[in-house]
């Protein structure tokens, strides 16, 4: 008797079924967002006058990841050192090349959703020899003292590229043990810019600093004396 309303109806609700249903797998099923940004290499060394190609890996709240393949923005702290090209230094894409412009480090950033991430970029050159001045200073505890960390025996720098103390690493040993009580960072307002030691309680005593420069195997030594 009510077979013909009975139709329309079971047809409204198989509707309002399948709207709700649709509406519930929207709720559910929502794109991840991203939460973190690794960049590949995290350091990498350039020769001046090369390129090195730079990647972000994304990591997302559902715990997947994978290579971005677009829509990472890239920068560089210092374009005369290392400086991003092609079409990622105007817009947005997946991965980077970073040429090598002059020696000396700089920040790459990769920003992609709001979130960001940074990779230390040291730029370098051939060198035939490397040395360290000066080879001998004494200073008192907790006192500083810079080291110019130079290139093929130019100590003078006639060639403003040989002076290798923004890329150079200074270790500090004492014995056979390193030292973490004496620190050694570039400092760019020193003139000329150099790496700048500083004691942090360490005894008196004798040390030995060691400078390395990318690229190289050469290495160059100083003494350093608290009293």
């Amino acid at each position: 008797m009510f077979t013909g309303r009975k139709l329309p109806l079971t047809l409204a609700f198989a509707v309002l079924i399948t709207v709700a249903a649709g509406i519930s797998c929207k709720g559910f099923f929502v794109n991840p967002t991203l939460t973190s940004i690794t960049i590949n290499p995290t350091a990498p060394s350039i020769e001046v006058g090369d390129n090195a190609t730079l990647s972000a890996y994304g990591v997302y709240n559902d715990g997947t990841g994978n290579d971005l393949t677009a829509g990472v923005s890239w920068s560089s702290s210092d374009v005369t050192i290392a400086a991003i090209t092609g079409t990622c230094a105007t817009q947005a894409c997946g991965s980077t090349t970073v040429q090598g412009v002059a020696t000396g480090t700089a920040t790459i950033t990769a920003s992609s959703e709001s979130v960001t991430n940074t990779a230390t970029a040291t730029v370098y050159i051939t060198i035939s020899a490397i040395g360290i001045t000066p080879t001998s200073a004494s200073i008192k505890p907790s006192g500083t003292k810079e080291f110019l960390v130079y290139a093929n025996n130019d100590k003078a720098l006639t060639n403003p590229n040989d002076n290798l103390s923004s890329g150079a690493t200074l270790t500090v040993t004492q014995g056979a043990t390193t030292v973490t009580t004496i620190s050694c960072s570039y400092d760019s307002s020193l003139s000329p810019p150099s790496q700048l030691c500083t004691a942090s309680s360490a005894p008196g005593g004798s040390y030995t600093i060691t400078a390395t420069y990318p690229g190289s195997n050469l290495t160059a030594t100083a003494t350093l004396n608290i009293t």
